[in-house]
């Protein structure tokens, strides 16, 4: 590699990083020192001169020197910003979507982000909420949506992680109950057989809990068989989310439990690493029209879109 490459690329990861940088800046805040953004990014204040010089030709930012009171950016474009960052698409993920809450989520979710800025926005879906935290934080997906009760086990949990968006109470589910094999059960008994579902952590944490103080006999299930076999007495009892069952019009005998607020909530979720994704976020999802579209999928006015 010739060094007229070597520095070509230096520069380009530099323009890189400072693209990101502006992004999460407010116009009128003071930009750090030439020494400080040298240390920074592991790079020589010539180069960061060079690379400013750029954003600036670009058209991308407007900073202004004001002496000792140090230098300020005065203006930014956040479009020119995004491609000089090299942000090509949003990859989210989120719960499949078999319920028409999260459908109309989903749908409110991809409305929103459909951008003036022109980003593209594909959806992955994964059905634990811990697996997909963990799959943004290896920088696979750039958000997640779990309910907020999941997120703040994962922060508890020490993950880096910061709650952008609260969509508020409802958004995620609207409560869970215990589903039996046995019309006429109503709580879960002793001797019992009890179905936990494969790839559902959160849900699981919250079936092993009715069960405290039971002695019963919990066995993994296929997810997607779960219900099947609970109709069939196969599984005498399990933990459910209630919209699921009622969507599907399965008939099953269901008694609602408590759910806390936090449970029912859907929240958007980034990488605390990733400042400048934390900022798009915050400025580009407008959580009234997301839950508008939601509630309008639900009641059926509209076909979800995701």
């Amino acid at each position: 590699m010739t060094g007229e490459m070597k520095l070509f690329n230096k520069n380009a990861s530099t323009i890189i990083c400072l693209s990101k940088l502006f992004l999460r800046m407010d116009e009128g805040e003071k930009i750090p020192t030439f020494e400080e953004l040298s240390n920074e990014f592991s790079v020589a204040r010539g180069t960061i001169q060079n690379s400013l010089k750029t954003l600036q030709d670009e058209g991308a930012i407007e900073i202004l020197p004001r002496g000792r009171k140090g230098t300020y950016l005065i203006h930014k474009d956040i479009a020119k910003l995004i491609r000089l960052a090299d942000i090509r698409s949003f990859l989210g993920a989120m719960s499949l979507p078999y319920s028409r809450t999260y459908e109309g989520l989903a749908a409110g979710l991809i409305h929103t982000l459909v951008n003036e800025y022109r980003i593209p926005v594909n959806m992955s879906y994964m059905r634990d909420a811990a697996e997909r935290i963990d799959e943004m934080l290896s920088g696979r997906v750039d958000f997640v949506i779990v309910s907020k009760l999941s997120a703040g086990i994962a922060i508890e949990k020490g993950k880096a992680i910061e709650i952008v968006k609260d969509f508020g109470p409802r958004s995620y589910l609207s409560y869970h109950v215990i589903v039996f094999g046995n019309p006429l059960k109503r709580e879960i008994e002793d001797g019992m057989i009890v179905g936990l579902a494969k790839n559902a952590e959160s849900q699981n944490q919250r079936t092993r809990k009715m069960c405290e103080g039971k002695n019963v006999t919990f066995v993994e299930v296929d997810y997607d068989q779960m219900l099947s076999k609970i109709k069939h007495n196969e599984i005498h009892a399990t933990v459910w989310n209630r919209d699921e069952i009622n969507d599907a019009l399965i008939q099953i005998n269901m008694v609602p439990i408590y759910s806390d607020e936090e449970s029912t909530e859907a929240v958007l979720v980034v990488d605390q690493r990733r400042p400048e994704l934390i900022k798009l976020f915050e400025e580009l999802v407008d959580v009234q029209q997301v839950t508008e579209i939601q509630h309008q999928v639900i009641e059926g006015k509209i076909s979800p879109k995701y």
